[in-house]
């Protein structure tokens, strides 16, 4: 049951999430950033956010991973660990160093959390996706 995480721009670079979905096999693509229909995941606190202009990263993990025991993150992390057992999971947001993106915490959190859930870390060049199969992508992307 794989989750993977991404950012935006792998996304459009590669034709999109429906091209990149299609490539995964079964998926369900996440924008988890806030307006997306996922604000239960996505990061707005105020401290959050200046740890994240101060950079400082300890800060960061430490607030996220308090927001993520609130009831409505646990629900949505539920959910898509349901959904993990059905097809792959893509989170998506913004930041491209997935070290210091939420999107890494969230998916480890669900990992963690939720047995038979792992975390497959992030999509990278098209070399290094997998079909479902286990086999090097062939899939022509440009």
């Amino acid at each position: 049951m794989p989750i993977y995480s991404t950012y935006l721009g792998f996304l459009n670079k590669h034709g999109g999430a429906d091209k990149v979905a299609m490539k995964l096999g079964s998926c369900f693509v996440y924008y988890v950033m806030r307006n997306r229909g996922n604000n239960a995941v996505a990061p707005m606190v105020a401290e959050l956010i200046k740890a994240t202009r101060e950079k400082d990263w300890e800060t960061y993990e430490k607030i996220y991973h308090e927001e993520l025991q609130k009831p409505e993150a646990l629900a949505w992390m539920k959910t898509r660990a349901y959904e993990a057992r059905i097809g792959n999971i893509v989170l998506v947001c913004y930041e491209k160093d997935a070290a210091h993106c939420h999107r890494r915490l969230l998916a480890e959190e669900i990992a963690r959390l939720f047995n038979g859930v792992e975390y497959k870390g992030e999509l990278e060049e098209p070399a290094h996706i997998y079909s479902l199969d286990g086999k090097p992508d062939k899939f022509d992307y440009q």
